[in-house]
């Protein structure tokens, strides 16, 4: 986990209205954060969430009960996985 007392070698740099600014640093003061450390923490959630989210697969009902009784169907092993658990493994 990405500590905000990490190794600080970046800078990142916007500007916005006083207003957003107070509000800002309001919300960090009642954190018992300073600014910088409430926009880093904040900003790093929202990314974890955005990125989990973008790797995450939904399926409605109909589709993952299809994709269970698909999971679970015996099948034959092809020829191509037939020659793959025949191969030498690594290091041997």
């Amino acid at each position: 986990m990405l500590a905000v007392a990490d190794t600080k070698n970046a800078r990142i740099e916007f500007k916005t209205s006083h207003e957003v600014k107070q509000m800002l640093q309001g919300a960090a003061k009642s954190l018992g954060m300073d600014l910088s450390s409430f926009l880093i923490s904040t900003a790093t959630q929202r990314a974890r969430e955005v990125l989990k989210d973008e790797k995450m697969l939904l399926l409605s009902e109909e589709n993952w009960n299809r994709f269970e009784t698909y999971l679970h169907q015996e099948k034959e092993p092809t020829k191509a996985l037939k020659d793959l658990m025949n191969l030498e493994p690594f290091g041997a």
